[in-house]
């Protein structure tokens, strides 16, 4: 492994054209160097235009609409030419230390036993963009858009060609094989971003979570945060709330203001 490996970002997307705006900015202002973007898109109504893509200096891999995400990621991972690999999702928040804290955190971890390792933020941190609130993850949760880990371990075990729960399998499958987790434990590099009523972008993979209960209720029962105000730049911050105002004309998240409310009165997971 060398001093500074290279980095290969996979980016699953499909029919998320403003979002992955956010996530393409993102990438092109990570702070480590040594990396490349891989764009793999199955889009049908918004089809990335591979221009958007190369003037962030990545490329674009396109596949047939419908494509389980495993397979996408396994697809794009045949492209990627780094030593260390970062699954990314097209519609949450990296911040610009993301790849720089993970890179470190995990050569520090090789100075104490080099072998296969799994990486991630926890506890992480949701961002309902309706609510406008920032809630932290249960301990130990492991969000699959922030999954770091060797090329060749995916080679040995790669994620399977399911349409979700890909990254749960993958994160078993490779501890199963001998790799060690490894936690970084800095939650304000990574924003889970809900965003349930936006009519502009395809609507979320991650709709519950134990016992069928819907993420927005479990969220309400976890605590506060920071104000996105304190985490955010200024670029994403007039986004976010542009994609607020659409879900509140939108009328989907007015359940979700009315439970917030109470629940204040007082007061990708694996």
């Amino acid at each position: 492994m060398t001093e500074s490996p290279k980095v290969s970002v996979i980016l699953t997307t499909r029919d998320r054209p403003e979002f992955l705006r956010v996530a393409l900015r993102a990438y092109a202002e990570q702070t480590y160097a040594h990396r490349e973007l891989i764009v793999v898109d199955d889009g049908d109504n918004f089809p990335v235009d591979p221009g958007v893509v190369a003037a962030v200096g990545g490329r674009i891999v396109r596949v047939e609409t419908g494509t389980p995400i495993g397979t996408k990621l396994n697809h794009g991972l045949q492209f990627a030419t780094g030593e260390l690999c970062q699954k990314m999702d097209d519609d949450d928040w990296y911040a610009p230390i993301y790849l720089q804290t993970f890179v470190q955190m995990m050569l520090d971890s090789w100075q104490v036993a080099c072998r296969p390792t799994v990486g991630f933020v926890t506890p992480f941190l949701f961002f309902n963009v309706a609510t406008w609130e920032i809630r932290m993850s249960a301990d130990g949760n492991v969000p699959g858009a922030t999954l770091f880990f060797r090329h060749q371990d995916w080679r040995d075990s790669p994620f399977r060609n399911l349409p979700g729960d890909e990254d749960l399998w993958f994160y078993q499958d490779q501890l199963r094989h001998g790799a060690v987790p490894l936690a970084i434990k800095d939650p304000d590099i990574f924003l889970a971003v809900r965003h349930r009523g936006s009519r502009r972008n395809r609507g979320h993979t991650w709709v519950n979570q134990w016992n069928n209960i819907s993420l927005e209720d479990f969220l309400l029962e976890r605590p506060l945060y920071k104000h996105p105000e304190e985490i955010l730049p200024a670029w994403a911050i007039d986004f976010y709330r542009e994609l607020r105002e659409e879900i509140l004309a939108s009328g989907a998240e007015t359940d979700a203001f009315r439970e917030s409310s109470t629940a204040n009165t007082g007061a990708d997971e694996i």
